[in-house]
């Protein structure tokens, strides 16, 4: 219908714009109330509609940064119950160390080994002041053993001739094994018919053909001994795998990881990890020949927990700095939030004292435009 088609009065229309303002007022104040926004979108305040965007968006880039913060809060509390637990395996282990100390030291016989890496003709190597001479055709004599430039047989070779050697005429005869390419010679006093240890001096190696030979004596331990050391070494190797065990998330800061945590911005913190293996703390397996070997391990261990605890307080260190920045996150987020809400959300106790008047003005307009209508009746009776 066109604004002309019907003509009203003045206090008719001028009621009818009235009302109309009163139902885009009330529109207005019913959309606040259900939404709880005074600004719902750009139109109704740019200003205030975009500024709250920008806060609510950044709010929401650190609440993603506050997740990562978490992982790597976990993170470090992974490797540092790691610390705890591969320090408590360090005190087992000075414990076997401290224990063998009072274990008995020898209780077998030192053997001595040889090893043939190239054997030569013409080579010697004197046994218990036995010469046997390195021949290039089955030996034929006793005191003969072949060289044929195969170190396994030439090894067996010798085995067989230190074997087969009459030593009744010596103060100590000699037998000899193969293992592993390894041959090893055990002595026996002839006089009292016991084996005893072997020293350096009962064997030594002429290279006339320009062969290779090593040599060494083994000293024995005592089964307590062996047992404490086993024990020990296989604490190591719990150690190692501990080590191995605590990451978090394929991030292990016992592996001499380094872990970037992310803040707002370009702002970083790098958690520097170190390698908590017994080789990263400088813990060697035990050799356990002498006491001064065992307290050497004792001093390795001591040397490993001073290292557990320095790192344990790098770390902690590092776990708070995340800390605060995961409470230094909650509040600015909070912050962030509020002040968009202060610039969108409406008030609704004013907005419903708002639709109360806003409804009693329109009863009023309606009422008031009804008289209107009235008045015009009126004037229409006159004509009839």
């Amino acid at each position: 219908m066109a604004l002309n088609d019907v003509s009203l009065t003045a206090g008719m229309r001028s009621n009818l714009l009235s009302l109309q303002n009163t139902v885009k007022l009330l529109d207005r104040t019913q959309e606040r109330l259900s939404t709880g926004k005074k600004v719902n979108t750009a139109i109704d305040n740019p200003v205030s509609f975009f500024a709250a965007q920008s806060l609510n968006s950044r709010a929401s880039v650190i609440d993603s940064l506050k997740d990562a913060m978490g992982q790597a809060v976990q993170t470090v509390k992974a490797a540092d119950k790691g610390i705890t637990a591969i320090t408590a395996m360090i005190e087992q282990a000075k414990g076997i160390a401290q224990s063998a100390l009072s274990a008995p030291a020898d209780s077998g016989q030192d053997t001595g080994t040889i090893t043939l890496t190239q054997i030569d003709v013409d080579d010697v190597i004197n046994i218990g002041g036995i010469t046997f001479t390195a021949v290039t055709t089955a030996p034929a004599a006793t005191g003969q053993f072949l060289a044929s430039g195969n170190s396994l047989i030439d090894t067996i070779s010798l085995a067989a001739a230190i074997n087969d050697q009459d030593w009744s005429g010596e103060v100590a005869a000699f037998s000899a094994t193969v293992k592993d390419g390894v041959l090893s010679i055990s002595k026996t006093d002839n006089t009292t018919n016991e084996v005893v240890d072997v020293v350096a001096g009962d064997f030594s190696y002429t290279p006339n053909g320009g062969g290779v030979a090593t040599m060494a004596v083994t000293e024995s331990t005592s089964g307590e001994l062996a047992s404490l050391q086993a024990q020990f070494n296989t604490m190591l190797q719990q150690i190692d795998d501990l080590a191995a065990d605590s990451g978090y998330k394929g991030k292990n800061l016992l592996a001499a990881a380094v872990m970037t945590v992310k803040f707002e911005g370009s702002h970083t913190l790098d958690v520097q990890g170190f390698d908590a293996s017994t080789a990263g703390l400088s813990i060697g397996a035990a050799a356990w020949a002498t006491e001064a070997a065992i307290d050497a391990s004792i001093v390795e261990l001591d040397n490993a927990a001073v290292t557990l605890r320095s790192e344990a307080s790098k770390l902690s260190g590092n776990l708070s700095i995340i800390t605060v920045r995961q409470d230094f996150s909650d509040n600015m987020i909070n912050t962030l939030t509020e002040g968009a809400d202060k610039l969108t959300l409406a008030d609704t106790n004013e907005e419903g004292a708002n639709m109360l008047m806003l409804q009693t003005r329109q009863s009023l307009s309606t009422t008031a435009l009804s008289l209107s209508a009235q008045a015009a009746q009126s004037v229409l009776r006159l004509f009839g």
